[in-house]
């Protein structure tokens, strides 16, 4: 279920509050002192926070099936880093 941030206009009091599309549609009708707030998301490049590879856990059980199983998958982490088989 997603959450909202909202701004209450007359307090200035900030929340979070978790529904569906529709309840919140009904939240702003029912609510117009509530101003609806976006944020900005942090997105981080692995390799900048010092994560160059997957855990070895993650690349045996999911990358090395995905690479075994779907068709075209067969050049998953031929270039950076090679991916244990399941035993």
């Amino acid at each position: 279920m997603p959450t909202y941030s909202y701004k209450n206009k007359d307090t200035e009091e900030y929340s979070q509050i978790y529904m569906t599309i529709s309840e919140m549609e009904e939240f702003e009708k029912t609510n117009p002192n509530m101003e609806r707030v976006f944020h900005t998301l942090n997105v981080v490049d692995s390799v900048g926070i010092g994560v160059t590879k997957p855990p070895s856990d993650f690349q045996k059980y999911v990358l090395g099936r995905v690479k075994e199983s779907v068709p075209g998958a067969s050049a998953i982490g031929n270039k950076r880093w090679g991916i244990p088989r399941e035993v």
